[in-house]
């Protein structure tokens, strides 16, 4: 009786605490961050610049999404950051020689989504690395980018594109309401449709899964492919905001994106995590840069600060499977 009394303590004395801070320690440093941030710069946390954040960043929540399909699998996708320069500077030169938006934002599509294929493919069918696949995809999309361009940037975007970032779909801006659909969606599929378990029982175990008859390969293929699909979207909603396309566009975003899903709570061992999770964590990432700009930080400042984010992120969930969590 006396040992189930201390074994029932436990948990209250040593292992809660530690379960608590694993599990939301990061989310209270985020709250002490945008604290002292708010201190330093009284408009920091005004509803104006939290909808101006949401706006500016919501190609990079959306990509987070598309990343969060990837770990889910396991699997790491080093390549979207190069897709998205080199599927805009594509895109948007169809459109500046064509005049037509909707071709150039199929082919950016179209683009993406052969690509989260094939990154899918290499890792499902061929079996390489992850890492390696990803990370050759980056470095080829990444100098086809900059050959195709000249290291310069595509301009003369059709006014009907650039406008589109400040108009209004039930009052408020259309990217954020874009970012606000696919949430929506993806969120569904994960939670209510038996695609969504299968993800979950492929990142979990995929040779239990695959002995229940989930055919493995394709699930990774398409959770890449979904990958691309949000890769294709933040593509679009980045020529259409800054008016042009350029091969040297979010350099970093991979690493970022897949911080974000960590900070989020999922497992970058796979089966773990929820989509509301990499939102926030996503939300976290773009406030806590949205405040080292109103400080007037450099862009160089900001790299060591996406350094020790990302660093911290994967410690904890080191952690955080070391302990059983």
């Amino acid at each position: 009786m006396n040992e189930e009394l201390q074994a029932s303590n436990k948990p209250l004395i040593g292992v809660s605490l530690k379960e608590f801070a694993l599990k939301y320690g990061i989310y209270i440093g985020f709250i002490g961050i945008m604290i002292a941030f708010s201190f330093m710069s009284p408009n920091f946390l005004t509803a104006r610049n939290v909808l101006n954040v949401l706006d500016q960043y919501a190609y990079y929540v959306i990509c987070s999404m598309g990343m969060f399909f990837v770990v889910l699998m396991g699997g790491v996708d080093l390549s979207n950051g190069s897709m998205i320069a080199f599927a805009s500077v594509v895109g948007a030169t169809i459109m500046v020689q064509s005049k037509s938006v909707l071709l150039g934002c199929i082919i950016i599509v179209a683009i993406s989504v052969a690509g989260g294929v094939l990154n899918g493919y290499s890792v499902a069918g061929i079996g390489i690395p992850a890492f390696i696949a990803t990370l050759a995809f980056q470095n080829i999309l990444r100098g086809a980018a900059y050959t195709k361009t000249m290291a310069k940037a595509v301009s003369g975007i059709p006014s009907s594109l650039s406008s589109f970032n400040f108009t209004k779909i039930f009052g408020i801006r259309s990217s954020t309401a874009i970012m606000i659909a696919i949430f929506i969606i993806l969120f569904y599929i994960l939670n209510f449709t038996g695609f969504g378990r299968r993800l979950y029982a492929v990142g979990g175990n995929a040779r239990a899964a695959k002995v229940m008859g989930v055919k493995v390969p394709v699930m990774v293929v398409s959770a890449y492919a979904i990958c691309g699909i949000c890769t294709s979207i933040s593509s679009i909603l980045l020529v259409s905001s800054m008016a042009s396309a350029n091969p040297s566009v979010a350099e970093n975003l991979a690493l970022e994106c897949i911080a974000a899903v960590i900070i989020g709570g999922a497992s970058a061992n796979g089966g773990e995590g929820k989509l509301s999770g990499t939102i926030i964590g996503a939300f976290m990432f773009a406030m806590i840069k949205n405040g080292l700009n109103l400080m007037g930080l450099s862009y160089f400042h900001q790299l060591v600060v996406s350094g020790v984010i990302i660093y911290i992120a994967v410690a904890v969930d080191r952690m955080r499977v070391r302990s059983g969590l």
